[in-house]
Order: structure tokens, then sequence, then C-alpha cells
């Protein structure tokens, strides 16, 4: 009897066991995925691959660079029908266009510091925005102009050009007021007066000799 009670024992001893193990190996288990949840169970899809930019695509002429001029006249192929944004002084004249009566060129100049200009060919209608062209003693008008960069357009004679699409003013035009200053005229002076005597000194000279 006492046997038996031991075996008993043994046996209980070693369900619990063997219970103990199996609640401990489903406790680390994975969890099942549900159909429809994130994950490749079932008909769901996997999540989608990010956007990724491809650095062999070239933008589109829809891309807007703001360009300065000087970089615009030493661009290469890569800008050709790009829309650029540029800011410059309207300088020389107005120049109707011979292609086409409602189109005029005019130029602009940089704003910076240099002298670097480009060619715009823009709508005559627009040409009204312009109160002054850029001379000596006057400040043109200063525009933003937006459009498409040639290289060598050929519609123009190859010219390197903005065809603008569109035209804002950014400061009106005014005279520059030079301030009259008197020493600018000092190595002039000296200048004449140093010819004159030597002139005088000449024909002294040349007296002498007879």
């Amino acid at each position: 009897m006492r046997a038996l009670r031991t075996m008993m024992a043994a046996l209980l001893a070693g369900a619990l066991v063997l219970g103990c193990a199996g609640v401990l190996i489903g406790c680390n288990s994975p969890a099942p995925i549900e159909a429809g949840a994130s994950g490749t169970a079932g008909n769901a899809t996997p999540d989608a691959a990010p956007n990724l930019i491809d650095p062999s695509q070239l933008p589109d002429s829809s891309f807007i660079y703001d360009a300065s001029i000087k970089d615009l006249q030493t661009a290469d192929s890569y800008m050709e029908g790009q829309t650029v944004q540029v800011i410059g002084e309207v300088v020389g004249d107005l120049i109707l266009s011979d292609y086409d009566p409602e189109e005029c060129w005019i130029t602009l100049q940089a704003n910076d510091g240099n002298d670097a200009e480009i060619s715009v060919s823009m709508p005559l209608s627009q040409s009204k925005l312009i109160d002054m062209y850029g001379a000596y003693g006057k400040r043109g008008t200063t525009l933003q102009v937006r459009g498409t960069f040639t290289l060598a357009c050929a519609d123009h004679d190859g010219l390197t050009d903005i065809h603008a699409d569109h035209v804002a003013i950014v400061s009106r035009g005014s005279l520059i007021e030079t301030p009259f200053d008197i020493t600018s005229f000092l190595p002039g002076t000296l200048l004449v007066c140093a010819g004159i005597a030597l002139t005088l000194v000449y024909r002294h000279l040349s007296e002498r000799r007879r």
C-alpha cells in the first residue's frame, strides 16, 4: 500500500513538472498574426517601402531655381529648359521683337555688385511695369523675373535668355544725385597747368635758339 502511494505521488509530481514546463513554453512563443493585420500572414500585405529619391532623375521644367544672373552666364546644359527666378535692374533700352509684335526684349543687370547681364524676352504689355531704364545718373526699375532659361534659344538665333512667364516689381527706378565735389577736379587742373607750363618753357627755349 505504501509503495502504491509513493508511485502515485511520483506520478503527480511528474505531471506538475510537465504542466509548468508547458506554461513556460507557451509564454515564450510568438503571438499569432491575424489576417488583415500588419505582416505577411493571410491576405495581409507587407508595409510599403518608403519613397526614395532617384538621384539620376533630373528635375522637370516646373521646378523653380532661385538663381543669380552671374550664375546663369556660366550655366551648363543642366539648366537648359529649367524654370529660373532672378532679380535684377533693367538697363539699356526696350527692344521690340522682330519675331512677334507682342513681344519685347529687356536687359537685366545683377544688383549684387557685379556687371553680369542677361536678356529677357517678355510680353510687351508687361513692359509697362518699368518706369525707368538704368543709365548714367539713373537707377533702373528692379524686377523679379520668372521664366524658362535657354542656353541657346532656337527661336532667337541662339541667344542665351529667359522667356519670362511672370514679372513683378521689386523697387521703382530713381535718379542718382551726385554731389558736386571740387576735389575731383584737382587732378585734371594740375595736369592742365603742367601742360601750359611745359608749353611756355618750350616756346622760351625755341626763341633762344634763333
